[in-house]
């Protein structure tokens, strides 16, 4: 079959969106010899300037990203048009694609992947929040074009298939629960060294995030300091950002930027899963959360709060511990002290929650349940192949 991958995200590069659209474009590309990455790249002066009216408007609280507007998504619409009528593809796979795919015209299938829907993330993301009314019925006639649109409609979490079906109208059998595998490296045996190594001796604690705000960063250090007064050996690693300008407080290392494209890097990434007791991450907003799954994969608790798709990463009281939203640095505390004094548990967890990525969390898995969906495409394609399949654009 030849796949066509839209994504404004480059797929070729592993950094972009948390490298989904990369490690998407990866697996697909085991199922088909022809895939081929589809992009408005002339539109990309279009989209940086979107972008940064989105960062001045937002200094006087508003949220007006008009990537998702009618206008834009004609745009892009008309340059994704024409590439898809020069590749003539079988499938067409959107990552994270609305505004691309919603105003194209064609006969092929889409299968539409994204981690959440524009309706539930409104006011929950900080960059989501006080959208005019007028922005907000365009971006969600958009989000309802392409899901109406699509063939499929995949999603991560239970919590973004509910919002398809039930503020969108999707019926239930055009959406598809596939979750999004964790970006890991080799992976290290489960053995009593490994377990030693991180449950015995002091209690390392590691959080992840770019924004120090919503990810929760003042909970986990104010946590932490309360463990600290408590006497508890513990130590935490901050990466991704750095809120503390080169001067941490003591008993905190800060990771400002890890790149996974840096193999020395990459390893160090993985280092720090393999030696952290409990990963910790209180999260204000959270579509799905790759590093829950990483987590499982290095057989790391998690302590997380119950909002958005995490319950579908994480298993409250199995792999980890979901705590209410509105807890703040005592409850995390409470918590992290509870599972560090009960060894038993954390190693039950431990277990738990490798043996979770290895049934769900991985991207074998995923490629195996989106190959079953590229199988009943061809099952059911349509019998007139002389037709064309991609109209002309207008």
């Amino acid at each position: 079959m030849k796949i066509a991958i839209v994504s404004r995200h480059d797929p070729t590069n592993v950094s972009a969106w948390s490298g989904t659209p990369y490690f998407i474009m990866r697996e697909v590309k085991k199922l088909s010899g022809d895939v081929v990455a589809v992009r408005a790249k002339k539109l990309t002066w279009l989209l940086l300037l979107t972008r940064a009216l989105q960062r001045v408007i937002r200094i006087f609280g508003i949220s007006v990203d008009l990537s998702t507007t009618h206008a834009y998504s004609r745009a892009v619409g008309r340059v994704i048009q024409r590439e898809l009528e020069a590749i003539n593809p079988d499938v067409i796979v959107g990552i994270a694609a609305s505004p691309e795919l919603a105003n194209i015209h064609t006969k092929v299938p889409i299968l539409h992947i994204s981690d959440a829907t524009y309706t539930i993330m409104t006011d929950y993301y900080p960059e989501v929040s006080r959208v005019p009314r007028w922005l907000w019925e365009q971006a969600n006639a958009i989000e309802k074009q392409v899901i109406d649109k699509a063939r499929y409609s995949i999603f991560p979490s239970q919590w973004a298939m509910t919002s398809a079906r039930d503020d969108y109208g999707a019926a239930s059998e055009k959406l598809r629960l596939i979750r999004l595998g964790g970006n890991v490296g080799l992976l290290p045996t489960l053995d009593e060294a490994y377990f030693d190594n991180k449950f015995s001796g002091r209690c390392n604690i590691l959080f992840m995030g770019k924004d120090w705000s919503r990810k929760g960063g003042e909970i986990i250090l104010s946590a932490f300091q309360d463990l600290q007064g408590r006497g508890l050996d513990a130590h935490l690693y901050i990466v991704g950002c750095d809120p503390f300008k080169g001067n941490p407080p003591s008993g905190v290392t800060v990771y400002t930027h890890i790149r996974k494209s840096d193999p020395a890097e990459f390893d160090l990434y993985n280092r720090l899963f393999s030696d952290a007791a409990l990963f910790v991450l209180p999260t204000r907003a959270e579509a799905y959360g790759l590093v829950f799954a990483e987590a499982a994969a290095f057989a790391t608790p998690v302590i997380a709060p119950d909002t958005g798709g995490i319950p579908s990463v994480v298993d409250d009281g199995r792999t980890g511990v979901l705590l209410p939203h509105s807890a703040g640095g005592r409850e995390y505390a409470d918590a992290i002290a509870a599972l560090w004094e009960d060894k038993g548990r954390l190693r039950e967890m431990a277990g738990h929650g490798r043996e979770k990525y290895a049934t769900d969390l991985n991207w074998d898995r995923w490629r195996s349940d989106f190959d079953g969906l590229l199988q009943s495409l061809q099952d059911n394609k349509m019998t007139d192949q002389a037709e064309p399949r991609v109209r002309s654009a207008k």
